[in-house]
């Protein structure tokens, strides 16, 4: 597991201030991370700290790597001297490129760090508060479900403004306004729109301090949320609030106020109402912990973490999966059924990872298309384009798990009718010794 932690079962041991009942640890996501190095308290760790953790050695990864290569150079020199590639021996060297390519991005990474990084402190509880509200784990309301999880629960601050302390009201106040019923394009514009004095120090020593309150009415209304149901909501939520709620707000209020990076990620709204200029600081809104980190980027992190390239990134894997199974287009099949099924198989792998890369480019570069599917997402699109993408992402999802299964079946089959000639060794592999 490794990574930073917050023990709360420790916290309340030692006599801190709990805030919380739901999970007895928080740990922190990637952008958890670098808010927790702003704000100057990210843990200095030694290499041999990290290195005594680590479950793997060179040497392991050395051999490893040799095996594949090994494979691969058997595979180039058949190719060159005119001899034929087994199925099996294509499906294993598609298996050998994304191998080499992720031992050489994780050569460094420890391996099998079982026990994560605890953080102490005085100052863990409120900045624990303060992720722990801004995430989906404090769970404050399910809402309309949507086809990714990070659709399915509002955050606590969700509804809450933030008062900012007199001492702060003046900088705040320079802050740009966003319309009610708008959203930046990213957690960089926040930043970039709030004013953060460069004179400030990471933590002020300011003893006024601000609080977190229930938005205006109107703003649930506006944005599209039936005002009577949420108003209903957050009034029952706020008259049955417990002493660990209450807690929790005025600790990520002391976050907020003391650390000029929180009070930076802000959201200002403004509107008018009944002839009434209305004004507030939206807390901003972002996966900063959760209970446990699996090793796959889970809970939207991909997305967070590099927008819509490192979807691109990821989907141009699937592309290249499927381009090495096409090399085999013109090999030996035991049958011709099983050699179109095995191109059809290989275009709808590429071509599925082809299609995502589209997606996401257009989403990336087009703020229009970007909206549109995220209502998609949301399920708040017309039941047209819902009913038509919902049931092309079946057939399409379909066929692709249907590709992969038969790739990988087929590979193990087409050994019942080779030709001779794949029997045949080079004769340069006999004269040195591998594994």
């Amino acid at each position: 597991m490794g990574g930073f932690v917050f023990d709360l079962d420790e916290i309340s041991l030692q006599g801190g201030d709990a805030f919380t009942s739901k999970v007895p640890r928080l740990t922190l996501t990637p952008r958890g991370v670098a808010l927790l190095a702003a704000c100057g308290y990210l843990p200095k760790i030694s290499e041999e700290d990290i290195l005594d953790k680590n479950k793997s050695d060179n040497v392991s990864k050395l051999l490893s790597v040799l095996q594949a290569l090994w494979i691969l150079a058997q595979i180039i020199s058949r190719v060159h001297g005119k001899l034929p590639v087994t199925l099996l021996e294509v499906n294993t060297l598609a298996h050998i490129i994304c191998a080499i390519i992720i031992y050489a991005l994780w050569w460094n990474k420890p391996k099998l760090i079982n026990e994560p990084t605890k953080l102490r402190g005085d100052w863990v509880p409120p900045i624990a508060a303060y992720m722990f509200m801004s995430s989906q784990i404090s769970r404050w309301r399910r809402v309309r479900p949507g086809i990714l999880k990070k659709d399915w629960i509002v955050p606590e601050f969700s509804i809450l403004a933030f008062e900012p302390p007199l001492s702060r009201k003046e900088q705040l106040d320079a802050v740009r306004p966003c319309p009610v019923d708008a959203k930046p394009k990213s957690m960089t514009e926040i930043t970039m729109t709030s004013t953060r004095p460069s004179g400030l120090p990471r933590m002020a020593s300011s003893t006024d301090t601000g609080f977190l309150t229930k938005r205006p009415s109107v703003a649930f209304s506006i944005s599209g949320v039936p005002l009577e149901t949420m108003v209903s909501t957050v009034n029952s939520r706020l008259e049955s609030s417990g002493d660990l709620q209450k807690t929790r707000w005025a600790l990520a209020a002391e976050a907020m106020t003391r650390y000029p990076i929180m009070a930076s990620r802000v959201i200002c709204r403004e509107t008018s109402h009944n002839g009434e200029k209305l004004r507030w600081f939206e807390p901003a809104i972002e996966e900063l912990v959760d209970d446990t980190i699996g090793n796959w980027a889970t809970g939207n992190l991909l997305r967070a973490m590099s927008g819509f390239v490192m979807g691109m990134i990821v989907w141009s894997a699937s592309m290249a999966y499927g381009g090495v199974h096409a090399t085999a287009w013109h090999g030996h099949f035991p049958s011709r059924p099983e050699a179109l099924l095995w191109r059809a198989s290989s275009i709808c792998i590429a071509g599925s990872g082809l299609t995502w890369i589209l997606i996401n480019m257009l989403a990336r570069i087009s703020p229009w298309f970007k909206a549109y599917w995220k209502q998609v997402e949301t399920l708040r699109a017309h039941w047209t384009s819902l009913v038509g993408l919902g049931s092309l992402a079946t057939i399409c999802g379909l066929a692709y798990l249907l590709a992969r299964i038969f790739l990988v079946i087929e590979s193990f089959i087409s050994l019942r009718k080779l030709p001779a000639s794949a029997f045949e060794t080079l004769e340069w592999t006999e004269l040195f010794p591998h594994l």
